[in-house]
């Protein structure tokens, strides 16, 4: 019997199914990565040439000051640098290159980590802030990390990822702050906040954020006077800094690479202007389009029109705003005629333009404001998502130089914020998403091809 039983050939182990395997904890860490090995593969060891967004910048503002602020350890001179961001980037950078030294590949890939820990960070929210299950999370974190100005910028020396790391995190702890209603939560979400601004300084939007938190959250006297010490203390090294420099900007920043140099000191300032906004609203129209035709194709039977007026209205809105904005594209002609520049640029760029503003614009302007409408009805006119787009969507008046990289992340984050898990709940729902992510590794791909 013993001998029967050895002889006998062991039974072959189940094969893992699928559903299963996507449940493992390993799972969504390694599905993330592997954008960035591939990435990482691709560049030698991130030591070939990047040729992608903006990558210029990189040698001509942000490894220069990366040397100066190391070489200058452990005081700097924060009144004038290349760069025209806040300097803790630079400086955080500063501090890895005493580590590794200032060979390029060893500073891009902290860069490369950071934008991977920020996909981590998004996925939890959608996780635990927004009740997405694994599926679900993943697709949208996939969707807004594989977006070209977010995957396209984690190769460089680059700002933007890491802003939008502490973005995420004073968002995140922001919403739970409006839930849970503790100082320690808005506290962190200050220290977030504090960090995003220090990195880029256009992330001072994140600031009406935090008050609407306060408002809505903690209106009791006592407990509203200690959040808005807390948050008015996170603001100010930047407010120095703001003294410091006599604007937003350090006196040494090159316009050419600077939203916000006509805040700079001896610099005029127009005023608002509605460009930027029209811009991002048109932006904005494209991303729900794409996402959301599967979903509404699916329930076209089951759906219940919204008012006219509540269509009308945004719909004038849109028109009126493409109208007030010349969204014509402007090809940079030299440092001193700065333009245009980005993928919905170029589109717009093949169509004719009807008073100062290509057809392309006159469709989306108004689709992203009735999209934008829509979907602040169904979330909550005082929901987060919609705070969170509001108060963006209104910072966007004081940038001039119309870089669609300034813009694309934010709102794709917020279309992602604004959906439910209802929204994803066949194959077919995630028809929108797959094209997005299929259309933003065709861009990207062609900086390589």
């Amino acid at each position: 019997m013993l001998k029967e039983n050895a002889a006998r050939p062991a039974p072959a182990q189940p094969q893992l199914p699928l559903t299963a395997l996507s449940e493992a904890r390993w799972f969504v860490p390694v599905v993330l990565a592997i954008p960035y090995l591939i990435g990482i593969a691709a560049l030698q060891g991130l030591t070939g040439d990047v040729r992608t967004f903006h990558v210029e910048d990189e040698a001509w503002y942000h490894l220069p000051t990366i040397v100066q602020f190391a070489d200058q350890l452990p005081a700097v001179d924060l009144e004038s640098y290349p760069a025209a961001q806040t300097p803790l980037f630079h400086l955080l950078f500063g501090l890895w290159s005493k580590v590794v030294g200032v060979e390029l590949w060893g500073l891009r890939l902290l860069n490369v980590a950071i934008s991977y820990v920020t996909l981590l960070v998004l996925f939890r929210w959608l996780r635990r802030g927004f009740a997405f299950d694994r599926r679900q999370a993943l697709a949208l974190t996939l969707m807004f990390g594989l977006s070209p100005h977010v995957l396209g910028v984690s190769f460089a020396l680059l700002t933007d990822n890491l802003s939008m790391l502490f973005g995420i995190v004073a968002l995140e702890r922001f919403q739970r702050a409006s839930q849970n209603r503790s100082l320690g939560t808005f506290a962190i979400g200050c220290g977030a906040m504090a960090a995003a601004v220090l990195t880029r300084q256009s992330f001072v939007w994140l600031a009406p954020i935090a008050a609407w938190v306060l408002l809505t959250a903690m209106p009791q006297p006592r407990r509203f006077a200690a959040g808005a010490a807390l948050a008015s203390v996170s603001l100010l090294p930047f407010a120095a800094l703001v003294a410091v420099w006599g604007g937003l900007v350090p006196e040494g920043a090159d316009p050419a690479s600077c939203g916000l140099c006509s805040s700079r000191a001896g610099v005029p300032d127009p005023g608002p202007v509605t460009r930027a906004l029209a811009f991002s609203v048109a932006l904005f129209g494209l991303y729900a389009a794409v996402t959301y035709a599967p979903i509404l194709a699916r329930r076209l039977r089951s759906l219940t029109l919204p008012s006219p007026w509540l269509v009308a209205v945004p719909i004038v809105a849109g028109v009126a705003l493409a109208a007030a904005s010349e969204l014509e594209y402007r090809p940079p002609v030299a440092l001193e005629h700065l333009g245009d520049e980005g993928y919905l640029w170029r589109i717009a760029d093949q169509l004719p333009a009807v008073a100062s503003s290509s057809l392309l614009f006159w469709a989306l302007a108004p689709l992203g404001a009735l999209s934008l409408l829509l979907f602040a009805r169904r979330s909550g006119w005082l929901s987060l998502p919609v705070v969170y787009l509001a108060t963006f969507l209104a910072s966007t008046l004081a940038i001039r130089l119309i870089y669609q990289k300034y813009f694309d992340p934010f709102l794709l984050l917020g279309l992602i914020l604004l959906m439910r898990p209802s929204d994803l709940r066949s194959a077919s729902d995630y028809a929108g998403i797959a094209l997005l992510v299929a259309g933003s590794l065709a861009y990207a791909a062609k900086f390589y091809v």
